[in-house]
């Protein structure tokens, strides 16, 4: 077993070739720019590149620590020999987190009344997703043309922009010219990206929609802001998304905002419940790391996994067993379960089917290993401790060995060989991922905060509903694993808001988590236009405006603060400007 690697690796690394392809689909390592090799997500040091070509690779650099690799697969392990690779993991899937929340965020009177009057003028909106309908005319000036400076669909082949590999990125002038054309079908012609899911569309109008489409009925909450666009996924595989489209995503935002030499505040909504859950994963040191570039805030929802069922805890002690168990519904052609353990305790597994049939004993010393369960086939390994994370990772893949995954109740048998702690965290894949009818038997709504909510310098977003003022059911709650992150930060409306469609020039209804966040990042454009673009405060940008954010939001005395439902309260960029104004008159 390596220490340089995540469970994941370790996994495939006993895999059958024959086996690869569903799990290689399943888990997105295939390189779509070179048909035959996989992409592996690394932290390195030194010449990555010159390492990449010894092993008959290509590599993309994302920043001075991290790159992602495209390898033949037999050669990833040849990687580990090269001090200069300190770590690697298999890409992570992430999946979409789908009036009155803008005065219930206290947003409305900032925009219209004195002495504010702030609509995010001078401001950048990264918004990372699934692309945007730029026809929208909440996307557009009064004259019709774009306030979108920027669109880099990583889906479309053809012209990357300069330093990136994949993808086209299309320009203001491009999408004005598009703008022009009458027909929808003309548009397309010219700069031929949209938005599919219409989660990406929905998004930016809460951010930042102007209201045109409305009559000023529904406006965002820096309707004056313009946008840098990510549309996130690659060429040929529309839909599936990466941490590393999210890495190089926010890397193109963050260049374009210091060329145009204005804040940006970036939003993702976007989440998976792969990781540690502690602030360790490689996307969230990633962020941490952008998050100290230029002035510029990271925004992330926590994810809708509160009451999905898909994660559970528990604790064995000294010599003894514990069991939980977990639902495999009809039609499942793989399921991933990923439990993480203190590293002072020795754990070991067994995993039982429906049918009673187990595995033998699988112990942290003997690597990865493979058995067959009547029609599924189980593959699991140990990762860790690691130079990133000091936790140990035990990761269950459960194969079919024909066509499906056995269904019924299966469960893992926890065994406390020698036990300090004892406390051990299981995570299965999101309700997104279409993990609907797979289920732990006995959830915790507890420590449900998705990758990558958990990241230290982001700001964390919960969903409440600004009606009832009662915490949505869905969003997720912290803290982080073993406590060791206070998330979120805040929460915002996230239940039945009304944002822009990205079919019509009309709007839709949608609740999520995804919904809350931008609320949060278009209120950042307000205290960016206050501070930096009038001169009120030129530094208030990074970890200052996360400290007012959460200083202004609004507490309740019947909650103990931090929570891990509301975070630090409920945002309201009023209270948090007041706060600022203060201390500028005193």
């Amino acid at each position: 077993m390596q220490n340089k690697t995540d469970a994941t690796l370790e996994i495939l690394s006993i895999v059958p070739q024959n086996e690869r392809e569903q799990i290689e689909i399943d888990l997105g390592l295939l390189g779509f720019e070179q048909k035959g090799t996989w992409e592996i997500l690394v932290k390195y040091n030194g010449d990555i590149e010159a390492v990449a070509r010894k092993v008959g690779g290509v590599a993309q650099i994302i920043s001075n620590q991290f790159a992602v690799l495209t390898v033949p697969p037999e050669r990833i392990q040849k990687l580990l020999n090269f001090t200069e690779v300190e770590y690697m993991e298999v890409p992570k899937r992430l999946f979409y987190n789908i009036n009155e929340s803008m005065l219930a965020s206290c947003i409305t009177p900032v925009q219209n009344e004195a002495p504010y009057r702030l609509k995010g003028s001078g401001t950048l909106l990264g918004i990372i997703d699934s692309g945007i309908n730029y026809a929208h005319p909440d996307f557009r000036n009064e004259d019709g043309s774009t306030r979108i400076n920027f669109i880099w669909d990583q889906s479309i082949s053809g012209a990357p922009p300069t330093g990136y590999l994949t993808g086209t990125e299309y320009t203001r002038e491009q999408i004005n010219q598009a703008l022009e054309q009458p027909t929808k079908m003309q548009q397309q012609e010219i700069v031929p990206t949209d938005d599919r899911v219409g989660h990406g569309t929905h998004v930016a109008g809460i951010a930042g929609g102007n209201g045109r489409g409305s009559g000023g009925r529904i406006v965002g909450a820096a309707p004056e802001a313009e946008f840098i666009i990510v549309k996130l996924g690659q060429p040929d595989f529309e839909g599936f998304v990466r941490n590393i489209e999210i890495m190089l995503g926010v890397r193109y935002v963050i260049e374009k905002a210091i060329s145009l030499g204005k804040p940006v505040a970036i939003n993702i909504s976007i989440g998976t419940n792969n990781g540690p859950h502690d602030s360790n994963a490689l996307l969230e040191q990633y962020l941490d790391s952008a998050a100290t570039l230029w002035k510029n805030n990271i925004v992330v929802g926590t994810g809708n996994e509160a009451n999905a069922r898909n994660h559970t805890d528990g604790k064995v002690e000294q010599g003894s067993t514990t069991t939980f168990e977990f639902q495999i519904g009809e039609n499942t052609t793989y399921y991933p379960l990923s439990i993480w353990q203190n590293p002072i305790d020795e754990l070991a597994f067994e995993i039982v089917d429906p049918a009673g049939r187990r595995t033998p004993l699988i112990v942290y010393a003997q690597g990865p290993v493979q058995y067959g369960l009547g029609g599924t086939k189980v593959y699991a390994a140990f990762a860790g401790p690691s130079p990133l994370s000091g936790d140990i990772e035990f990761a269950v893949f459960l194969v079919p060995a024909s066509d499906r995954v056995t269904s019924g109740a299966w469960q893992v048998v926890v065994h406390g060989q020698q036990v300090v702690d004892g406390r051990f965290d299981a995570w299965g894949p999101t309700t997104e991922e279409g993990a609907a009818n797979n289920f732990f038997l006995t959830p915790t709504v507890d420590t449900t905060l998705t990758t990558p909510s958990t990241a230290r310098l982001v700001v964390s977003v919960g969903a409440y509903n600004a009606i009832t003022g009662q915490i949505a059911p869905f969003s997720g709650r912290g803290f982080g694993r073993d406590n060791s992150v206070i998330k979120p930060d805040l929460v915002a409306p996230g239940v039945e808001i009304s944002a822009a469609s990205h079919t019509t020039s009309g709007y839709r209804v949608l609740s999520g988590t995804s919904m809350a966040t931008p609320h949060v990042t278009g209120g950042i454009a307000l205290l960016m236009e206050w501070g930096i673009i009038q001169g009120n405060n030129p530094f208030l940008y990074g970890e200052n405006v996360r400290t007012y954010l959460v200083r202004g939001a609004t507490r309740d005395d019947s909650i103990n603060y931090p929570s891990p439902l509301w975070g630090y309260g409920r945002l309201c960029i009023e209270q948090s400007l007041d706060l600022l104004r203060r201390q500028l008159i005193f």
